[in-house]
């Protein structure tokens, strides 16, 4: 399945891989994840998504993994303009040094209604991976995150050799029983897995049978269902071009 436009996502053991031993040894990777980091102070791991918080200071840390070749299709779309149609109003852009990475690296506010929200958003990328880190506090709550703080965290990211398929369903909040046929595609950190029945595993439109499960923090109204639905396929990384 190619992956593209997951810059949509700033509204989503074993050997390391990428950083050097001394900030890997460290690293914390949640459930089922490939990529971890060295989460700021107070900050532990979500539940509702992959990464890190501190809800006692409204701040977090999204984590999103995805292939090596996603880097450069979303590297394309990492523009300020491209940033701004997400409601992201860039305030600087750089390279941020991660041994052995490829990176791009912007800081900005997003703003929605009465509330503003400061980010940090790095893409990084290697052979092994690329990972999309967004970090956030609302603006009102500035000091409880400082940009100190968070690039300190960033420069800690590293990778980890994939868990087993079995591995990554176990970190899953549900269960799949029966598969009836299908076989998994990927496992999507510790909310999402996609099943396919076919023998390919690059997807495009309706070349073969594409399955997703996945959890999202609280329940729709039962008038709210299809919105509900169609809101969480497309904000799934790795999902694109919905017809309904």
């Amino acid at each position: 399945m190619r992956l593209s436009r997951t810059v949509a996502a700033f509204l989503v053991s074993g050997s390391l891989l990428l950083t050097g031993a001394a900030s890997a040894a460290e690293a914390i990777f949640p459930r089922g994840s490939l990529v971890g980091l060295v989460p700021p102070e107070g900050m532990t791991e979500a539940a509702a998504f992959p990464g890190f918080e501190d809800r006692a200071k409204s701040t977090s840390i999204l984590l999103v993994e995805m292939p090596p070749e996603a880097y450069d299709q979303v590297a394309a779309g990492f523009t300020d303009t491209a940033l701004a149609s997400k409601g992201i109003a860039v305030t600087s852009r750089e390279p941020l040094t991660i041994p052995g990475t490829k990176t791009l690296f912007v800081t900005g506010t997003q703003t929605a209604g009465p509330l503003t929200v400061r980010k940090w958003v790095l893409l990084a990328g290697t052979d092994k991976g690329t990972a999309l880190v967004t970090a956030q506090v609302p603006e009102a709550n500035a000091a409880n995150l400082t940009d100190q703080e968070v690039r300190a965290a960033l420069a800690t990211l590293a990778f980890r050799a994939p868990p087993t398929i079995e591995e990554q369903l176990k970190a899953l909040p549900f269960h799949l029983s029966n598969l009836a046929g299908y076989r998994v595609l990927r496992v999507l950190g510790n909310t999402a897995v996609f099943l396919t029945e076919g023998p390919k595993n690059e997807i495009e439109a309706a070349d073969q049978p594409l399955f997703v499960v996945s959890v999202s923090g609280g329940a729709p109204r039962d008038d709210d269902r299809g919105t509900f639905a169609v809101r969480t396929l497309t904000t799934t990384p790795g999902f694109k071009e919905l017809r309904v």
